[in-house]
């Protein structure tokens, strides 16, 4: 049996225990397949089965027999004939293709309890050569998808339908905006629009509409600190004995220039560190560590990168010379072969020797904006650029107050709000929670086997040091739309306590665990040119130990919107789920 550590994806628990073993059934004997020799259709539904078989986290509560499955589809599957052939019927092999099809729908159309799941279905069927047509056929599938078939036109029909209205995110965020929200204290940034409400002054309404905070947080690593360089050695004279060998006059000049160059970028490095500008910014960002206070901060970022920037302009102008220096010396026609190899490794050596130094004291430093946009640049650049685009205001007009207790109300809006980073539980959604709590337990597999799997784990909630200091009466709104993280918050934060109301709809039921491929042994992500499978690695269940897979967080409030107030709300301004969080928080 394989051994794993446990890194939770939100919460890191650890644990000691003892082997679980099966007490279910026998399964099929099935020997572990080569998941990536597919040669015909029995192949590519036994690669299926298997990775199934084996990496599936939800068979302990699946209704569905999965022997069952093999014994009924493999026969099917074993009749095709025509997976990858060139010389076949092509109407045969389209209609194979297609039963194919309608049989990985049948096994997984609400059958599949996790519903992250998803699987992309590959079949080539080069016979098929006219212009208008493909050479290959590509199906996608979801437990909780619809799909139609038909033996006379062979073909497979696959959507997924909401049971109720629902009211779309842009309507939300255009009436929350113009009509309820205080405009004075209006943030919108990114997936965030927040304001207190006109009606009532000490409410915070928060619309989320994915989960992806952590593009906007600011986090101290992202802030460059530079480090003292002085200690460094410059070039070794050894590296210029080539050059000096056969031009010794060249040779000396331009060992001076290039250590020359290299004092001045360390008398740069310094020059910054030892100005006010400088030390404004330094104590600023300690500052923000220790309060998340952000004006201070702010502030100092403009004039040390104006100062930097004119710092660095003799340094820049000796360093710019160089390689033209250089470049003419290597193409006079009096410079032997010899001689320009000589500089021609001298130069890279200094180059190498500059950009270490400019690293070392992180004057070149790298770092993403919004957590999408790589940027390395100099130190001046990267302050300006934090500047301008850094959400300060995220923090002045929603962490800020939910911090300082001038939020004594809150309605979280995460309807239609599709899950994303998990670590937004540490930096968002804990700021809404006052105690450490269990709030759910999640479960992955031990080793290959369908039922080897690990003990339930418990995942704690933690409260944010800049978090919400008491509770305060609360309304989530959530809708069948919402999934995977916008359950997980939800369930956090209800587990604080009776101050917490859920209202809307039962949420879409996808809390699965995710992460890459072999992270934990159960989950895949196997793609082997015909079968790519998206398949979270854990399983979970809510506080109380019941799956909510599939059936979602059931709302404490249930409140459905009609398809004429759906269609009305931009016109009209009501919102019944909106209307009842507002109630249940009086």
């Amino acid at each position: 049996m394989k051994k794993i550590t446990y890194i939770l994806q939100i919460f890191i628990v650890l644990i000691s225990f003892s082997t679980l073993q099966s007490c279910r059934e026998d399964s099929l004997e099935i020997a572990e397949l080569n998941r990536t020799a597919v040669n015909s259709y029995s192949d590519l539904f036994n690669a299926f089965w298997d990775t199934m078989n084996n990496d599936y986290n939800y068979f302990n509560e699946q209704e569905e027999n999965w022997d069952d499955i093999y014994r009924k589809y493999s026969p099917k599957f074993k009749a095709f004939s025509t997976f990858n052939k060139a010389n076949v019927d092509p109407i045969l092999a389209e209609k194979e293709a297609n039963l194919a099809f309608k049989y990985f729908a049948e096994i997984i159309t609400n059958k599949i309890l996790d519903q992250h799941f998803g699987l992309s279905v590959v079949i080539p069927i080069p016979s098929v050569k006219s212009l208008n047509r493909q050479t290959t056929m590509t199906e996608s599938f979801v437990s909780n998808m619809t799909y139609k078939y038909t033996e006379e036109d062979g073909f497979v029909n696959l959507g997924r339908t909401q049971r109720n209205p629902r009211v779309s995110q842009r309507d939300v965020r255009r009436v929350m905006g113009l009509q309820k929200l205080d405009p004075a204290s209006i943030y919108v940034g990114g997936p965030l629009l927040a304001g207190f409400l006109k009606s009532d002054p000490e409410t915070m309404y928060i619309q989320l509409s994915q989960f992806n905070v952590i593009s906007h947080a600011i986090n101290d690593g992202a802030f460059p600190i530079l480090k003292d360089i002085n200690s460094l050695s410059g070039i070794n004279q050894s590296y210029f004995k080539a050059l000096k060998d056969l031009d010794n006059t060249s040779g000396s000049q331009f060992e001076n220039m290039m250590n020359d160059n290299l004092s001045e970028l360390k008398k740069l490095v310094s020059t910054v560190i030892a100005s006010n500008e400088y030390k404004n910014y330094t104590t600023a960002l300690d500052k923000f560590k220790s309060t998340e206070l952000v004006d201070d901060l702010e502030a100092s970022l403009t004039p040390l990168a104006n100062f930097t920037t004119t710092a660095k302009a003799s340094f820049d102008t000796k360093n710019d010379a160089v390689l033209p220096l250089l470049r003419a010396y290597y193409n006079n026609p009096s410079t032997t072969a010899g001689q320009k190899a000589a500089v021609n490794e001298l130069y890279g050596i200094y180059v190498k020797r500059i950009k270490s130094y400019q690293t070392i004291s992180s004057f070149i430093f790298s770092t993403t904006l919004w957590g999408i946009f790589p940027i390395t640049n100099d130190f001046d650049d990267v302050l300006s650029s934090i500047a301008r685009n850094y959400s300060f205001d995220l923090y002045k007009k929603v962490y800020n107050p939910i911090a300082n207790g001038k939020v004594k109300k809150v309605v979280l809006d995460l309807r239609s709000n599709g899950g994303g980073a998990v670590i937004d539980a540490r930096i968002f959604t804990e700021r809404f929670v006052t105690q450490q709590k269990v709030w759910g337990y999640q479960r992955t597999k031990e080793g290959n086997g369908r039922f080897n799997y690990s003990p339930w784990v418990p995942v704690e909630t933690n409260p944010h040091q800049f978090g919400i200091k008491q509770n305060v009466p609360t309304a989530i709104l959530i809708d069948e739309s919402s999934v995977s993280m916008s359950e997980i918050s939800t369930m956090m934060i209800k587990s604080q306590g009776n101050h917490v109301t859920i209202v809307g709809d039962n949420s879409a039921g996808g809390t699965a665990g995710l992460g890459g491929q072999d992270t934990f042994n159960g989950g895949n992500r196997l793609n082997n040119g015909y079968l790519s499978f998206y398949m979270p690695l854990m399983a979970f269940q809510d506080s109380n130990g019941k799956i909510v897979e599939a059936v979602g967080v059931t709302p404490d409030v249930k409140v459905i919107p009609t398809q004429t107030q759906v269609d009305q709300l931009s016109t009209t301004f009501i919102d019944p789920a909106y209307n009842a969080a507002l109630n249940a928080i009086k």
